[in-house]
């Protein structure tokens, strides 16, 4: 099995001793050396789809722009878990699936290890800080239950700045957030519109590292406008028959006009995912929902970090520069999934 992954090589970067230099030498510039790894999330799983608890660096053939790299560590750690709610839609709302992301959210909690991290971050009246980082995962979960709102109008450049600080605080490696988001920037009779994500929240977001996995709604969105917009609809009972026409033209213009700005930010959430190198998931059903979000659970507790030193170094001339790498494993049997796929040598 081939598995692509174009990685962030934003590794940390750490300057080692200045050599003392000797009487020959005296007028020579001192040299600066640095040191340099790319970390890689990566899910192992058996030929089962269990987590394959046995990985080695022997196990994996990792290659930068096709050229091999030398695996120089593997690693379990605890994982550190954003969940982000920019819960703001008419439609959703309507048909409880703001609720589904709840009940999402909360069984990807209860799914983690001991050890592991929450925070969440929502968008009601405002972007706020739920829950800090915490390894009470049960407080968490409370925490979902009590102080959920959703919200008259999107939010997420502002939920991603936000969520970006929050990732900051935590270690590079094995970082994930989990955004939930349905709402448009603008929702009146008047007007329905996107709006844009912001360049700068989207590369504050990058630079964290983090696997980044997206919820889109757009499927869900425009399931119920196109049966809300049939204009002959029928309902019947054991006694009776009912047939309605939907007569409110104007009103169905403006669910039509609510599905094309949907698809609008469908395609701004497909580019945040690519360039944040996600994953973007776009359920057709509120059970779905639940069942991708288990998806992302059992990866995070698959994962490991694969650490490398890139045969070409990063340099400030390779500042914003994409590279590609394959990772594939060496032994039958073994299921690798790659959880942080797009990212870049950061610009500053």
């Amino acid at each position: 099995m081939r598995l692509v992954l174009v990685i962030l090589l934003a590794a940390s970067v750490c300057r080692a001793q200045q050599p003392t230099p000797t009487p020959a030498r005296d007028d020579q510039e001192s040299l600066k050396v640095f040191t340099q790894e790319v970390r890689v999330p990566v899910a192992a799983f058996d030929e089962f789809e269990h987590f394959d608890p046995t990985l080695e660096a022997r196990d994996l053939l990792v290659l930068e722009d096709n050229v091999p790299q030398e695996v120089r560590s593997i690693t379990r750690a605890p994982a550190n878990v954003l969940v982000v709610f920019d819960m703001a839609s008419t439609v959703l709302a309507a048909t409880h699936n703001d609720a589904t992301a709840r009940e999402a959210a909360a069984r990807l909690m209860a799914a983690l290890r001991y050890g592991d991290r929450v925070a969440v971050i929502q968008n009601s009246r405002r972007v706020e800080l739920v829950q800090d980082w915490t390894d009470d995962l049960g407080l968490a979960a409370h925490q979902l239950k009590t102080k959920f709102f959703t919200a008259e109008r999107s939010r997420l450049s502002d939920c991603l700045a936000l969520a970006a600080a929050k990732l900051r605080e935590q270690p590079v490696g094995n970082s994930h957030v989990v955004v939930f988001t349905d709402g448009l920037e603008v929702q009146s009779k008047e007007e329905i519109s996107a709006g844009t994500i912001k360049r700068e929240a989207l590369q504050n977001l990058i630079a964290t590292q983090a696997s980044v996995h997206v919820f889109s709604f757009a499927s869900l969105v425009g399931d119920f406008v196109r049966m809300r917009n049939h204009p002959v609809s029928t309902s019947a009972t054991d006694r009776s028959f009912k047939v309605t026409v939907d007569t409110d033209a104007a009103m169905r213009r403006w669910f039509r006009a609510y599905e094309r700005a949907t698809l609008e930010r469908e395609q701004q959430l497909t580019e945040l995912a690519r360039e944040a190198g996600g994953r973007l998931f776009q359920p057709r059903t509120p059970d779905e929902i639940v069942r991708l979000t288990e998806k992302i659970g059992r990866s995070i507790l698959a994962q490991y970090v694969v650490t490398y030193r890139p045969r070409r170094p990063l340099t400030p001339d390779t500042r914003g520069e994409r590279r590609q790498l394959e990772v594939r494993p060496r032994r039958a049997g073994l299921e690798l999934e790659l959880l942080r796929t797009v990212v870049t040598v950061p610009t500053k």
